[in-house]
């Protein structure tokens, strides 16, 4: 519920504070009304309103309103007080920045919270008439949760994507499994292995070192000739030779070394080394590495298995579907049922109301429709064999009065409810019929609306004159004898006449009981 609102510079008020907490007892529910000359801004002050909460664009300097609902703002991601009130506020320079408790937040979650206390019937939004709608208060009536219906028809919904995924593989399966073959058979033919490229590059680099080696290693032979020399000298000078025949074996053992080298590259085919080198190059090149082709390989042979087992997937898949399906089929029979009960209950309750607003009946009628989340009905609403957008706006609204008035206590939460023009061109009984239901409605909703008629008015629990002063608008609450005044204008003109202050008083006084 709103309990205060106030705008400043916008559009032609230059500052409004209206307050709505004191209606029953301290409470912000009840019948706000509105009433003024043509022109003198009704329309704008109560989209000015909506503004601030995001239903219109935001024409306003500042404005704020203060919440007195309990709303959890932590799904929102905005951190309060458990006792702590909710201020929407709205300010514009050179575009429009919304806050709440000077949090800022886009305008698309400030109408989203919004939503959750307020609802706007304008005439170009009639939601509350959809099909989907309906069938959820059908629901309430008939005690009907078909949250597990709805769990399962999503997990269909998304079984039915996965089998269309499917079977477009599958009609891609042929080509992609001779790419995949392809390229699996191409790594496959040329083997690699990790480190044989770095092991290849090094043979490469000692065949070229061959010639090199050998004629260094014939040189080196020489210096044996000489062992037996040396070896004199030391002995000659009683000096260990221990030392020098130490490294005249390990030189010898070099020397071996050297020959088996020289015999294992002597071996090797040079064209081959270097064949296999480009086919390893050219890996690398296409994936960076030996590693990553690997890799590539082991993905590739997953992804052509999974090709060879796609229609035994999708017969899963149609397996699983159909079972799904039959549970969905029964689950919705169950609902279809039980809304038979709920619809009669909610159908009486219609009428009972819109006998009071000089309606005809309404009749609610039940369809079969193709399986959607909602079941599988569809609700096909009749008053006099008219269809709804042939009804006339009086008749539209009345019928929306109807519907509000009869889930009433099937509602969760006490709202704030706004509408548009909802006694313009009635007759005087008519206007007094949606003036009672409103002040029915008034006991769970807060209600804002701008009357045309002296019914409406009369009922009001709190009553806001606008008028227009030197082209500035303005708005004040009225109390006991302005209310009289302002109601006999409204059935008089401006030159108010006795009979009308007098049928003024007692419409006022009957309002007030």
């Amino acid at each position: 519920m709103i309990e205060r609102v106030y705008l400043k510079n916008h559009l032609s008020f230059d500052e409004v504070e209206l307050n709505f907490s004191e209606v029953e007892l301290n409470l912000s529910k009840g019948l706000m009304i509105f009433t003024g000359p043509s022109g003198a801004g009704k329309s704008v002050l109560l989209q000015g309103i909506l503004a601030i909460f995001a239903y219109f664009d935001a024409n306003a300097q500042l404005s704020e309103a203060i919440i007195d609902d309990k709303i959890d703002l932590s799904d929102f991601g905005i951190d309060i007080e458990a006792d702590e009130e909710i201020i929407f506020k709205e300010i514009k320079k050179e575009k429009a920045r919304y806050f709440i408790n000077n949090q800022a937040v886009s305008k698309k979650i400030a109408k989203k919270i919004a939503d959750e206390f307020i609802d706007y019937l304008s005439l170009r939004n009639a939601d509350e008439l959809k099909n989907e709608n309906i069938l959820q208060i059908i629901d309430k009536f008939a005690d009907n949760d078909i949250s597990n219906y709805q769990k399962l028809f999503f997990e269909y919904k998304s079984i039915n994507k996965e089998l269309k995924e499917i079977i477009q593989k599958e009609k891609k399966a042929e080509d992609l499994k001779e790419f995949l073959n392809f390229e699996i058979n191409k790594i496959e033919a040329i083997a690699p292995k990790i480190g044989e490229f770095e092991e290849l590059i090094d043979i490469k680099k000692n065949l070229s070192k061959i010639e090199k080696l050998k004629s260094l290693r014939s040189n080196v032979e020489n210096i044996f000739e000489f062992e037996r020399v040396v070896d004199e000298f030391l002995t000659f000078q009683e000096i260990d030779t221990s030392f020098f025949d130490e490294a005249m074996n390990e030189l010898r053992s070099y020397m071996d070394l050297a020959d088996e080298k020289a015999e294992f590259l002597e071996t090797i085919n040079i064209e081959e080394v270097l064949n296999r080198l480009e086919e390893l190059q050219g890996l690398i090149k296409r994936f960076g590495s030996i590693e990553e082709s690997l890799k590539y390989l082991d993905e590739k042979r997953v992804e052509f298995e999974k090709l060879k087992n796609i229609s035994f997937e999708k017969d899963e898949l149609i397996h699983k579907q159909k079972v799904i399906l039959n549970k969905i089929k029964e689950k919705a029979d169950k609902i279809t049922k039980k809304r038979e009960g709920g619809l009669s209950k909610f159908e009486k309750n219609i009428n009972e109301f819109l006998q009071k607003l000089y309606m005809p009946n309404a009749k609610l009628i039940l369809k079969d429709v193709p399986i959607n989340q909602y079941g599988k009905d569809e609700i096909i609403l009749e008053i006099n064999n008219t269809k709804l957008n042939e009804l006339s706006t009086g008749e539209f609204n009345r019928l929306r009065l109807a519907f509000l008035a009869a889930k009433i206590d099937y509602e969760n939460r006490e709202k704030s409810l706004f509408l548009d023009e909802i006694d313009a061109n009635l007759s005087g009984e008519e206007s007094m019929s949606v003036a009672e239901v409103l002040k029915f409605l008034s006991k769970k909703y807060q209600i804002f609306a701008i009357s045309h008629q002296p019914q409406l008015t009369s009922k009001a629990d709190k009553h806001f004159f606008v008028g227009k002063d030197e082209n500035k608008s303005f708005v004040k609450e009225l109390n006991y004898g302005e209310r009289v005044n302002e109601i006999a204008r409204i059935i008089s003109g401006k030159k108010l006449k006795k009979e009308a202050v007098e049928y003024a008083k007692k419409l006022l006084n009957e309002g007030l009981k």
